[in-house]
């Protein structure tokens, strides 16, 4: 893993006093959740099970598919890491810009990486996996449903690995796990972390076919998921609570934020279907922005040079509330001023 992936709010600590740069909903009133937890916490005395079978379970009939076909995780990362051992070797084709951990699990295994250059294409061996964040993570585009479907089932000689950690982040029909139920070429990944607002708790899962779900399951390590994240998935799924914010009010908040920031000269905000949004900025880095936002106003953004393919001068935004929102807005207007 390469350090600065996603939120790096722990190296500021209390200098951020409004956090842009996660993707997970910051204001998630998690109050059940963690009273539930409280009555658990004995559990914590045991070791949990080596296989989160109950909670699968549980998954699989909310999604209607059979619990042999879904495995819990530790966090959507797990799922990545295991996939790229499971298929050691292969040739994999990672679309940019997207989520890094894709390569980096790809690299530690050994695969022939290609970033879909049309002359890779030609000569990368037949055995390939496809990986394809959807919602894309940073830029938060969303590939329509029929072509993803399409894509799956005209290419059955390759696998295709579909993230779909941001799902309950659009309004965008995407796949369901349902409709993958008879593609054995296909894999889903879903996340706890994003959809409850619970990435401290590392919980995610995969759907498969029973095949490569039973070979994941022979080369993972035992006791991956801890006892406290499989009481939450039990409790998350049988209780379903909503700690989003309606998704509709939402996304109209982050078209207006996306909005007032491309009125501000010098930046682009590229199109987004979800709550955040990847910005380019002209007159100086994205560094010299993020240091200077954090200092002047306690305000963190994602700094996004190091996705493949960006550069210095990209940076990633969630939207927050509309008041907070106004305050990027209003400072980075301040630092233009101040650096024009």
């Amino acid at each position: 893993m390469i350090f600065g992936h996603g939120d790096d709010l722990y190296r500021f600590g209390n200098k951020v006093k409004i956090n842009f740069s996660s993707n997970i909903y910051q204001k998630a009133d998690l109050t059940e959740l963690k009273q539930h937890l409280a009555s658990r916490l004995n559990a914590i005395m045991h070791y949990p099970a080596p296989v989160a079978q109950e909670l699968e379970t549980m998954i699989a009939e909310k999604l209607g598919i059979p619990a042999n076909m879904v495995m819990v995780t530790n966090g959507a990362n797990e799922a990545i890491y295991l996939i790229a051992q499971l298929y050691r070797g292969w040739a994999s084709i990672i679309p940019q810009p997207t989520y890094q951990e894709y390569a980096d699990a790809c690299r530690m295994f050994g695969h022939v990486i290609s970033y879909e250059r049309t002359d890779d294409l030609e000569v990368l061996p037949q055995d390939r996996i496809y990986w394809i964040c959807n919602p894309d993570n940073p830029t938060g585009n969303v590939l329509p449903k029929p072509l993803m479907i399409r894509l799956i089932k005209q290419n059955a000689r390759y696998l295709h690995v579909l993230d779909q950690s941001y799902v309950d982040y659009t309004l965008q029909p995407v796949v369901s796990p349902k409709e993958m139920k008879d593609c054995y070429n296909a894999m889903l990944i879903r996340s706890f972390s994003k959809k409850y607002c619970i990435p401290g708790l590392r919980l995610g899962y995969l759907t498969a076919s029973p095949i490569i779900i039973d070979r994941l399951r022979q080369i993972r390590q035992p006791w991956t998921v801890n006892t406290l994240a499989i009481e939450a998935g039990k409790y998350l799924v049988e209780h379903d609570p909503k700690v989003l914010p309606d998704l509709h009010s939402y996304l109209a908040e982050t078209q207006r934020l996306k909005h007032e920031l491309q009125q501000i000269e010098g930046l682009m905000v590229m199109d987004t279907h979800t709550h955040f949004m990847l910005v380019n900025i002209d007159w100086v880095t994205s560094v010299e922005l993020k240091n200077w936002l954090l200092k002047h106003y306690g305000i963190l953004i994602r700094d996004a040079s190091n996705f493949h393919g960006l550069d210095d001068h990209c940076f990633r935004v969630a939207a927050q509330t509309p008041e907070e929102n106004d305050a990027l807005i209003a400072a980075i207007k301040s630092f233009k001023t101040s650096k024009p």
